[in-house]
């Protein structure tokens, strides 16, 4: 399982809000039953690079179909395969370690 973080910017909607994108991108991803977290920059996503690669691509089409001439997507991709990883235990991870560091 990876974890992914996707960012679709649409360019030339002639508006600066972009919240009617963002939720078409983000719906690809609630119909496909995929968990993901939607941040303030981006959407986090597990899933298997192989099942997420063609959601993502439906994700950035979704601005074309509003009416963006251009888009924008940015894509990291956390592909670790030695143990499990979701979005929540990588947080976890880093909240242990800064509370360790605080009580040393």
């Amino acid at each position: 399982m990876a974890l992914i973080e996707v960012s679709v910017v649409p360019v030339g909607t002639g508006s600066p809000s972009i919240g009617d994108y963002i939720a078409d991108a983000v719906r690809v991803l609630d119909e496909a039953g995929v968990p993901y977290e939607l941040t303030a920059m981006g959407t986090l996503l597990e899933a298997e690079v192989k099942q997420a690669l063609p959601l993502i691509q439906k994700m950035h089409e979704a601005a074309f179909k509003r009416g963006a001439v251009r888009v924008l997507s940015t894509i990291v991709i956390d592909d670790r395969r030695d143990k499990a990883v979701t979005i929540r235990s990588k947080v976890a991870s880093v909240k242990r370690r800064l509370k360790r560091s605080r009580a040393q």
